[in-house]
């Protein structure tokens, strides 16, 4: 067999073991982290989105975001046992809320830092490209069953990724990403 003969057949073997290995950009924490602070459609699942990163500082957070519209008084609560009145085995604990309009933005804050974000409407992209705007059927054909909880009341159902530190709020069970939840994902606490 020629040279040549053993080289395209040597590429072509590369290129047929690439696309079952998938070849995947590796990013940083401190990169990911610069990316969400300055592009606010950035949605990174157990990260961060809204130019706002899990475990920022309060500080950070004025620093970047500005005076919130809106700040609560200081409670002790669960987001999804006291707020969202839902059982889950992720606990989201939080003092005080922080509220931001366009887009409107719920951050929660424990112990002087982000506990959780909540993005309300369809606004933004996710750090795999997929847009809150293509609705739930295309975040959970991005994302898999797989981890994946359901919870569904009488008026809408919101999808949960525990592991991932993701969900999404579909109030109307309509197939739209009426909100998005960031939080620690359960394998990273």
């Amino acid at each position: 067999m020629s040279h040549i003969k053993k080289k395209y057949l040597l590429s072509m073997v590369l290129v047929y073991c690439m696309t079952f290995t998938g070849i995947n950009a590796q990013i940083n924490q401190g990169q990911l982290h610069s990316m969400i602070i300055k592009d606010e459609t950035l949605i990174a699942p157990g990260i961060g989105a809204s130019s706002t990163v899990i475990d920022m500082s309060e500080q950070e957070v004025l620093l970047i975001k500005g005076n919130p519209f809106e700040k609560t008084q200081q409670v002790q609560h669960d987001l999804f046992k006291d707020v969202l009145k839902i059982q889950s085995e992720i606990t989201v604990p939080f003092h005080y809320l922080y509220t931001y309009r366009n887009p409107l933005t719920i951050i929660g804050l424990y112990t002087g830092r982000v506990s959780f974000i909540i993005i309300w409407g369809s606004y933004g992209v996710l750090i795999d490209g997929v847009r809150l705007s293509k609705g739930i059927m295309a975040i959970v054909f991005n994302y898999g069953n797989e981890g994946m909880k359901v919870l569904k009341d009488a008026d809408g159902s919101i999808y949960m990724y525990p592991s991932k530190g993701i969900a999404f709020i579909d109030e109307k069970s309509d197939d739209t990403v009426d909100g998005v939840i960031i939080f620690k994902g359960s394998s990273n606490q």
